[in-house]
């Protein structure tokens, strides 16, 4: 989009990036302006990754530009994989009765999958579960969702 290089910061990680999630080494992109603020604030909550881990990393972020495992790179890769893993998913979700984000429409943003109860589903939960006094729940109350995941485990086991 234009103009987004000067409102936008990029945030990545060795853990989400390659799945090492042990390395605890992460990184921004974004112009100075943007950039500034956050180098005056890591003195305070930064600690120290070791010397080990991020020359590791910095040997690995060039290859990961390569081609890998059949692809042109490892992006390339592992967004083939996660797509794999997230269209099964979707499916199961699907046949079990829960709606999910049309991903040829949307891209569903970010690395869980929002299911959204069915007409099904809806119907099955207990109505004496449904609004009903819980101290556990937000507010107190148990709404659709709260009441389905706890009937689920109460009764149903999961």
């Amino acid at each position: 989009l234009p103009g987004m290089w000067d409102r936008t910061i990029t945030i990545s990680s060795a853990g989400k990036t390659f799945s090492a999630t042990g390395w605890q080494v992460g990184w921004c992109i974004g112009p100075e302006h943007l950039i500034s603020p956050i180098h005056q604030l890591l003195p305070y909550v930064q600690f120290c990754a070791s010397t080990v881990i991020q020359e590791a990393l910095a040997r690995a972020l060039p290859r990961a530009d390569e081609p890998y495992e059949g692809h042109s790179n490892y992006y390339e890769y592992l967004k083939a994989k996660y797509t794999k893993k997230r269209d099964l998913l979707g499916r199961a979700l699907k046949a079990a009765g829960f709606a999910i984000p049309d991903y040829d429409r949307s891209p569903g943003g970010g690395f869980f999958i929002f299911a959204r109860i069915g007409k099904e589903i809806a119907s099955a939960i207990p109505k004496e579960r449904l609004m009903a006094t819980n101290i556990a729940a937000p507010g107190g109350v148990a709404r659709q969702d709260w009441a389905l995941c706890q009937w689920m485990a109460e009764e149903k086991g999961l």
